[in-house]
């Protein structure tokens, strides 16, 4: 992907993709003044299927009560405006930083089950479970199994980003139901009972006043954050290590110097961003690096190459953890739609950085191994990492 971007983007800023029927971007500058402007690209279909669905899944989401609302990323102002008000309240810096401590916590306990080992997959032992626990704090959810949260995502990444076949859509949309549902019951307990959570902190908001917030754009609010909150983390975490691993003596410099962690993170976040690509929809006709496109056309904005664009990075292609302007990536978006979730993802991702590199300043790469990666439109990263945690 990163060497196809790299050989196109200096003469073709724009391409049409037939296969997915989207105008493809490029160049940072371009994506720098799309994503910002709502007043002539809709981020309405962010969320939508890339390949729609068959009737017959509709049919079942709506029999089964799925009521889920396009809310924060798949929205436009006044609407996005009033919604994002809201949940700032809650989703904010200071109120990550609250869960340092506990977000250590939970680092530390998956490193002790690691220890003793002579090889681990990375994925399972850490970064595929930890980043929905972190969710489960916001949400004060204290009594459910990760790896269900998790299963739900993938699923549901692979509904919208992917190109699952028919029987893979009607098993998906089944689960898809049931965590509906779970998010459903979940507000619902907090209305009876309120804690110091999302949850409970949108429904006070509230306060019964549907020009605030709505009940079902609460529920919606808190379905995207059980997968936007853990998903694009989880990948993120792992292309950091993957490639911090490939380098050992990038690795050791973190060990040798645990203040780096901060902006290896950043440069992490540049180099394999965990979301490739975003996408808008026209408003009006418009023109982009001089292609003229009409109203309504589908812009794919890659994320991924904006990162590693040379008008804005020296040698892009060079993974560096020392990169003084790394932090000016795009890995978030920008605008009014930038991640709101980003500070908690830093955080994280930093926390399991320096608790690793302490852990097992030795740790290295098992030899030969094959990487894949999550086969969607938009989200990126390796499926599994084999290590020896002791070198």
């Amino acid at each position: 992907m990163y060497e196809f971007l790299a050989s196109v983007r200096g003469d073709v800023p724009i391409f049409f993709a037939p296969e997915i029927d989207y105008w493809v971007v490029t160049r940072r500058a371009d994506i720098e003044k799309i994503m910002p402007d709502a007043d002539r690209f809709s981020a309405e279909l962010a969320t939508q299927p890339v390949f729609p669905w068959p009737d017959s899944v509709g049919r079942y989401l709506e029999g089964r009560n799925f009521s889920n609302e396009a809310v924060q990323v798949a929205c436009d102002p006044p609407r996005h405006t009033r919604i994002k008000k809201s949940a700032a309240q809650f989703l904010n810096i200071r109120q990550f930083m609250s869960y340092e401590d506990a977000i250590r916590d939970l680092v530390r306990g998956y490193i002790e089950r690691m220890r003793g080992q002579e090889e681990i997959d990375l994925v399972e032992a850490l970064t595929y479970e930890l980043p929905a626990q972190v969710v489960f704090l916001l949400l004060g959810v204290t009594d459910f199994d990760p790896k269900k949260i998790k299963a739900w995502g993938d699923l549901r990444l692979h509904m919208i980003w992917g190109d699952p076949n028919e029987h893979d859509l009607d098993t998906a949309a089944r689960d898809l139901a049931d965590f509906w549902d779970y998010t459903v019951d979940l507000v619902e307990a907090r209305k009876v009972s309120p804690q110091d959570d999302y949850p409970s902190k949108l429904l006070a908001l509230r306060d019964g006043d549907d020009a605030v917030l709505t009940e079902n754009e609460i529920k919606s609010l808190i379905f995207g954050l059980l997968i936007a909150g853990h998903e694009t983390t989880t990948n993120a975490a792992g292309n950091l290590l993957l490639e911090l691993l490939r380098r050992p003596n990038q690795w050791q410099a973190i060990v040798d110097d645990p203040s780096r962690a901060k902006n290896a993170v950043e440069e992490g976040l540049r180099y394999v961003t965990s979301v490739v690509a975003w996408r808008r929809q026209t408003k009006e006709p418009v023109t982009v690096s001089g292609i003229d496109l009409p109203k309504g056309a589908k812009v794919l904005l890659s994320l991924a190459s904006a990162n590693r664009d040379p008008a804005k990075f020296d040698e892009p292609e060079m993974f560096d953890i020392r990169r003084k302007n790394a932090q000016e990536h795009m890995a978030f978006g920008r605008g009014l739609h930038h991640c709101a979730g980003a500070p908690l993802a830093r955080l994280e991702l930093r926390i399991i950085l320096e608790e690793l590199t302490t852990a097992f300043p030795e740790m290295a790469l098992v030899d030969d191994q094959s990487i894949n990666f999550t086969r969607t439109l938009s989200f990126r990263g390796p499926n599994q990492i084999l290590v020896r945690p002791c070198g």
